[in-house]
């Protein structure tokens, strides 16, 4: 017995990063890439858009909020674990409204309350991490690329039961979510860092925004929100249209973007010590752009294999933007508000720039396709190349490369 004890991690080591990583990128795995298809096989099809408006208009609201907690009052593991917890119960009383088709509107209110407790999640486990090592840069994508593991083997599972147009497959992220919470009582102490809130500035974890005094930080967060914008569109309409080219198995064809951001995050931590921070953020922004092109061209072509390029180049373009993204932030922002640094990321990109992206990508998608002739695809395709190639130019011209502030 005490041989088998020995072998379990003690509570407090980096191990328990990894299950962390895993089971809270399952839960959201199971749902996100087919909620589209499940609502309209509910036949609320109409309740699509305002739906994924609930998950930015949550993280506008939350992560800041709960970040600034975390680095003025409470260790962040045990703020993470409550959250979690909670997010879990609400998770499930939405999906059982939603199994019985009945209440749209309620089942978007529990929605979105799970979607507000939870959106503090990923700062606070990225900031854990970036805290439990020494070596950020080594250390990060051989932690973090647990995570796309997690929502790989989500999506494979849910093909695997042929649950891909069931809203039984909220069971399935409960499941994984109530596993997440008692691992992140077990993950390594991070305490607070800053002082006790003195204002409502301080409370509100506003003080964040004066990162944007830093020329390319401020380029980075600028960039970050606008390619979040026609970043909506890749699990509103990617499913969508890989329904329409005839595609079944789609939670497992979506996780084709996860094998790439596997073997992205393994090689993060050499690029990182190799090349600049530059050259890695306009990769990713030229993996974005790419994309979406080979998007359009799939659709004027009625090819699967071409979508199914642009969705292998999607993992390279999140790892290197906004994961490395996370690192670029460690390496540059002090201590005190090292939580809502990543935070203000989140709001940004999954808050404001989700909320935008989630109207603008619907009305325009709405406006050029016709989604019983399939006609107009192309179009919406290239005007999101479009937006994601001003992007890329945008940064390169923007962004400068000064030294990173003394802590």
């Amino acid at each position: 017995m005490t041989r088998v004890s020995q072998l379990i991690p003690k509570k407090g080591e980096r191990f328990w990063l990894c299950p962390a990583f895993f089971l809270l990128a399952a839960a959201l795995g199971f749902w996100v890439p087919v909620l589209a298809n499940v609502l309209n096989a509910q036949g609320w099809g109409s309740y699509v858009t305002l739906t994924f408006m609930v998950l930015p208009l949550s993280a506008i609201i939350s992560p800041l909020i709960f970040s600034a907690r975390a680095d003025q009052v409470i260790a962040a593991e045990k703020l993470l674990a409550i959250i979690v917890a909670a997010g879990a119960i609400l998770a499930g009383v939405a999906f059982v409204l939603l199994e019985q088709g009945k209440e749209p509107l309620l089942f978007i209110l529990f929605f979105g309350l799970n979607s507000l407790v939870m959106a503090p999640a990923w700062p606070l486990l990225t900031t854990i991490t970036l805290s439990s090592t020494d070596h950020p840069e080594r250390d990060f994508g051989k932690i973090r690329v647990w995570g796309s593991l997690g929502w790989m083997g989500a999506g494979w599972l849910v093909s695997i039961l042929s649950m891909d147009l069931s809203a039984s497959v909220g069971w399935l992220s409960v499941g994984a979510s109530i596993l997440a919470a008692a691992c992140c009582f077990l993950l390594p102490h991070c305490p607070p860092q800053g002082g006790p809130p003195k204002n409502a500035l301080d409370v509100l974890g506003l003080r964040a925004f004066r990162l944007f005094k830093q020329r390319d930080t401020a380029i980075f967060f600028g960039t970050a929100f606008l390619f979040s914008i026609p970043l909506s569109a890749y699990f509103m309409h990617t499913p969508q249209q890989l329904r329409f080219l005839g595609c079944e198995q789609i939670a497992a064809v979506m996780t084709v973007g996860q094998l790439t951001e596997v073997v992205a995050m393994l090689l993060m931590g050499w690029l990182l010590r190799r090349w600049t921070i530059k050259s890695i953020f306009v990769l990713a922004l030229g993996c974005g752009t790419l994309r979406y092109l080979l998007y359009a061209v799939g659709a004027s072509d009625d090819s699967i294999a071409s979508v199914l390029l642009g969705v292998a180049l999607h993992g390279i373009c999140w790892t290197y933007f906004f994961e490395a993204g996370k690192v670029f932030l460690a390496r540059r922002i002090e201590r005190g508000i090292r939580t809502q640094s990543q935070a203000l990321l989140a709001l940004l990109t999954s808050g404001i720039g989700g909320l935008a992206g989630t109207a603008l990508v619907g009305w325009a998608h709405g406006f050029l396709v016709n989604e019983t002739t399939g006609a107009g695809w192309d179009h919406y395709w290239w005007l999101l190349t479009a937006v994601c190639g001003f992007c890329l130019i945008g940064f390169m011209i923007g962004y400068r490369g000064t030294p990173r502030p003394q802590r």
